[in-house]
């Protein structure tokens, strides 16, 4: 009988032991994908960021290369700023 709960003490250290190992490997993890997480959010601050000046330049391009009338091109400005707006509503969700 006290072999038997001798076995089960040895067993139950192991399993305890195993569960820390467990524990504090999905500490480790769980920090890891915070970090993630944040990164992946900086990186799409960054895509939006970039896109918005890719537009910009656009703009700016266009504006220089085609020569057009005033009433248009404050047209496509007005037209791209409401995008933009668009984007930050959406970055303030």
């Amino acid at each position: 009988m006290k072999n038997i709960v001798n076995k089960i003490e040895v067993k139950l250290g192991k399993l305890i032991a195993k569960y820390q190992q467990v524990k504090q490997e999905k500490l480790i993890l769980q920090q890891e994908n915070e970090d993630f997480v944040a990164s992946l959010k900086l990186k799409e601050i960054e895509i939006l960021n970039l896109q918005e000046k890719v537009k910009l330049m656009n703009i700016s391009k266009s504006v220089d290369a085609s020569k057009q009338e005033v009433k248009e091109t404050r047209l496509k400005i007005n037209e791209y700023v409401r995008e933009i707006d668009k984007c930050i509503a959406l970055l303030n969700k």
